[in-house]
């Protein structure tokens, strides 16, 4: 008879963990079935118990981990910004222009309201803090070549139509009514719409280290609230030190009161659509997603750039309209999320979302 051999490290044969297939499964209305690659049931697929489909996808926790996850980069994010605020007080006072000090904050600390609204107040728990502030800073990076992309196709709509963007930009009665509204429909919905909404879309749906891992559909629109929010401060950076007169507090306070929570609420709006189609196992489909977070912004935009460039008191009038938009927006986003179903919060170890 062969000699039956010791297992290693001490450990008896019975303590060794038989391999399992993992099953993917899905919850339907009779309970957790059997399900196929893409999340769909199989068909006469007959329901199996809680446990056992926990059982089925149980997924080591060290394998789901990634860079997400690690909190040093939460340690470079803090010192980054501190550095950022301490850095404006000390440029300021040594210009003899107090005020870059409050400028620094002021740009930084909407977005810091909102995530801790949407976020870290009640729901800290439905994502890793630092997963949300990576996602943050991929927002912020993730702005600098989507603000070469809108250069390149402003100037290639100059250089095409005969347009002077330029002086249609600073406005003028010189400039033809035609000329500034076709330029203003275009920069708002094509060049800044389009290419912000779409780069918040890229970061939550196909970002390898966003969202790729999250367990809840909740979980989706704050890490899509924060690439956006981050997104929104860095542009938010380059608005108010453009001029820095004290005139540049007033530019601040608005686009804290403007501008970011519009930003937020496209994120919020985005990641409510993807988190639906996820949690119902479909794709999801871009244009279903954006269409509404392009209108809102491409609407606030253009009714802004229209009315400051011709510079009539009518349409000054009509500003005030487009100042409504991101407070509609934001409130219809939080009131969206207020209306979530239970599902959207509640884990599910027994099979990734994404």
């Amino acid at each position: 008879a062969m000699e039956e051999k010791e297992p290693l490290n001490g450990a008896s044969a019975s303590s060794a963990r038989p391999t399992v297939q993992a099953q993917p499964v899905v919850r339907t209305e009779r309970g957790f079935v059997p399900a196929d690659a893409q999340g769909r049931p199989l068909p006469g697929a007959e329901p199996i118990g809680q446990q056992a489909a926990i059982v089925a996808e149980d997924i080591p926790l060290q394998d789901q981990r990634n860079c997400c996850d690690n909190s040093a980069c939460l340690y470079t994010f803090w010192l980054i910004v501190s550095g950022f605020v301490i850095a404006s007080f000390v440029v300021g006072f040594v210009t003899n222009k107090p005020w870059l000090g409050a400028l620094g904050i002021l740009s930084i600390i909407p977005a810091v309201i909102i995530l801790f609204a949407l976020y870290w107040r009640k729901h800290r728990s439905q994502v890793p803090l630092p997963r949300v502030v990576n996602m943050f800073c991929w927002g912020v990076l993730g702005a600098i070549p989507c603000a070469f992309l809108e250069f390149l196709m402003t100037y290639a709509f100059g250089y095409f139509t005969g347009f002077n963007t330029k002086q249609m930009d600073k406005g003028g009665s010189n400039v033809p009514v035609g000329h500034v509204v076709i330029y203003a429909l275009f920069a708002a919905f094509f060049v800044a719409a389009l290419c912000e909404e779409s780069l918040k879309y890229y970061l939550v749906t196909e970002f390898p280290n966003g969202t790729k891992q999250t367990r809840t559909a909740y979980a989706v629109v704050i890490l899509s609230t924060a690439g956006a929010l981050g997104f929104a401060t860095l542009e938010n950076i380059g608005y108010v030190f453009q001029d820095s007169s004290s005139a540049s507090l007033v530019v601040a306070v608005m686009r804290a009161l403007l501008a970011v929570p519009l930003h937020a609420a496209t994120g919020i709006i985005i990641g409510l659509g993807v988190a639906k189609a996820l949690m119902e196992r479909m794709t999801p489909i871009c244009w279903k997603v954006l269409w509404l977070p392009i209108l809102l912004h491409g609407t606030y935009d253009g009714i802004l750039m229209i009315s400051s460039a011709l510079k009539s008191q009518n349409l000054q009038n009509l500003s005030l309209v487009a100042f409504g938009i991101p407070i509609v927006a934001f409130s219809y986003g939080v009131y969206s999320i207020s209306k979530l179903p239970r599902e959207y919060f509640e884990t599910e170890p027994y099979r990734r979302l994404l």
